[in-house]
């Protein structure tokens, strides 16, 4: 249960697989590469200087005295934890890298679309190659890192599991045991969707190879299995905080630690994690390694052929070659990212390598323990991904609360609009996998000077909700907080249902009033909830505001001032 000193805490101090897709685990250096020795004095890796650059949600790493060449790379967002690799990779290639961090559903559509304007992409998982890459434009793929998706779960309520002894050591429950667990109320736990991002997808298809109690690689026939994907489902309900985005999972969960105790990620970000979560007092996350099996993510990076001048080719091979240097690697493995063949640890002599896979923490360094599930064909693995979204995954709850003030008159209302028909019209929104489904509830709250009536749409017809939406005309002032109280109340009898993960959107175009703003903080602290607020800005929101909504709910700020805002919702829907 929440406290109202925590809810303090975080509003003053916010804390800042592969499934086998070929023939063995690619390491960093790549199948015949020799094994390195750490750097002697055990110091920081040399590099060139760097400037890294925050940019249009981008992260630019510019060489000192700039570049004629600039690489843009679609990533994974759980690259952000190796800018120190990439920022030596790039001052060594002598190349400007800029960094554009998405779901593995935005690298697959990236790449279905031909590459946009993208040089490379480096996803968390092969498997985005392979379904995306339906024009032949990638090549000279290759593995950086490999990182299992493991259980990470508070030590506390892993030792009341019995997969913790005493001592520390670590027990390997199968996905069946898991599933009781779940089943009997014991254990939750935050996952990032299976249809936004991998860790979630990897997980997810995990569970169903385990549980078929096969020893293939999953099939379409065992999809069609009601009991397997009815188990499936059950262990799904044990999900209390969806993400599109594992880089933010792992953020949400330190930040409020007492309420998320267990989560699904990459076991580099369950190492990320601990180190924050230590600093700050609290009890670790212990990796738990399901013994039926695990995804695990090989981190490839592949050059995107859109016809570029071959010096584009050149400088993307020599940033690929200076992320298998000995430098690079060190500063991966110093993150919680094991770059040896198979999985192994090439730099296992360095003390702040030993202290990322720390076995206080569970982390088992013996490669052994990536016992990788056979993949599935690519349209078992489509059709399982649909699944997933229309029949596995936890219904979920989105309460819209959305800005009709007057300066919401013309553009600001129609990009609402078409922003909601992206996310909830059912034919547009399954392009991206986040269609609604006969589980969901969504519902609008208009508001202006004050809330207007909530339209209720249940199940997959989400008709009530868009008509409401294009017909109400804009007018009047801006108090988000009183319409934030309203969908308080709904997002509180929802949760204490437990039908659903629960949610609220708030969009808005402008600087809100604020009488009501500490009535609305003080009735979100009393409520003991853990509902997100995610916010979307657009036109003169006020950053601040929203922010700090962010941090009293530990939810998340979307910005849509630039760039598609139909995409921003669409991105949104994904959290939920």
């Amino acid at each position: 249960m929440h406290t109202r000193l925590s809810r303090l805490a975080r509003r003053i101090v916010p804390v800042l697989a592969v499934l086998v897709l070929a023939a063995g685990l690619a390491g960093c250096m790549g199948a015949g590469a020799p094994e390195v020795e750490p750097a002697p004095d055990g110091g920081a890796p040399a590099q060139a200087a760097v400037d890294i650059q925050e940019a249009d949600g981008a992260q630019r790493f510019v060489p000192a005295g700039g570049t004629d060449l600039t690489l843009k790379i679609a990533s994974g967002s759980e690259n952000k934890e190796a800018a120190e690799a990439i920022a030596y990779a790039a001052g060594e290639a002598g190349v400007t890298v800029e960094m554009h961090y998405m779901g593995s559903l935005e690298i697959r559509s990236v790449l279905e679309a031909g590459g946009a304007d993208y040089d490379a992409v480096w996803p968390a998982s092969s498997m985005w190659i392979s379904l995306g890459d339906t024009g032949h434009i990638t090549r000279n793929a290759q593995s950086t890192s490999t990182t299992p998706v493991v259980f990470g779960i508070a030590r506390g309520r892993a030792e009341e599991l019995g997969w913790v002894d005493a001592s520390g050591a670590t027990a390997s429950p199968t996905t069946a045991e898991i599933l009781d667990a779940v089943e009997a109320g014991e254990l939750s736990f935050a996952m990032t969707s299976a249809t936004q991002s991998n860790s979630g997808a990897s997980a997810y298809l995990a569970f169903l190879t385990a549980l078929s109690d096969s020893d293939g690689p999953l099939t379409a026939d065992d999809l069609a299995d009601a009991e397997l994907t009815g188990r499936v489902a059950a262990l799904l309900s044990g999900v209390d905080r969806s993400s599109g985005s594992s880089d933010w999972l792992k953020e949400m969960v330190v930040a409020d630690p007492g309420a998320h105790q267990a989560m699904v990620n990459y076991e580099s970000l369950v190492s990320q994690a601990d180190r924050e979560l230590e600093e700050a007092g609290a009890e670790p996350l212990m990796a738990i390694y399901p013994a039926d099996g695990i995804a695990v993510s090989d981190s490839p990076l592949a050059y995107v052929d859109r016809g570029q001048d071959a010096a584009v080719e050149d400088a993307f091979l020599a940033f690929q070659q200076a992320l298998a240097d000995d430098e690079a690697t060190l500063a991966m493995e110093r993150v919680g990212r094991r770059c040896g063949l198979g999985g192994k640890i090439l730099h296992a002599d360095d003390p702040e390598v030993q202290a990322a896979f720390s076995p206080d923490w569970g982390i088992v360094d013996d490669a052994s323990v990536l016992k990788s599930i056979p993949l599935p064909a690519g349209e078992v693995i489509g059709e399982a991904l649909t699944l997933y979204q229309t029949a596995l995954k936890k219904p979920s709850y989105s309460i819209w609360v959305v800005d009709y003030s007057g300066s919401m008159y013309g553009e600001g209302k129609d990009g609402v609009v078409a922003g909601l028909e992206q996310a909830l019209d059912p034919a547009l929104a399954a392009a991206s996998l986040i269609q609604p489904t006969e589980g969901d509830v969504n519902v609008l709250i208009p508001f202006a000077d004050g809330p207007g009536e909530a339209v209720v749409a249940e199940g997959a017809d989400t008709a009530p909700v868009l008509d409401a939406a294009r017909s109400r005309e804009p007018m009047g002032g801006t108090d988000i907080y009183a319409a934030l109280e309203a969908a308080l109340e709904l997002a509180e009898q929802a949760e204490a249902e437990g039908r659903w993960t629960v949610a609220i959107a708030l969009m808005s175009d402008g600087q809100s009033e604020t009488e009501n703003r500490a009535r609305f903080e003080g009735a979100y602290d009393a409520s003991g909830t853990d509902v997100p607020v995610f916010s979307i800005m657009f036109g003169s929101a006020d950053p601040a505001q929203l922010d700090d909504l962010s941090a009293l709910t530990n939810g998340r700020t979307f910005d849509g001032r630039t760039g598609d805002l139909a995409a921003v919702f669409r991105q949104v829907k994904g959290y939920n």
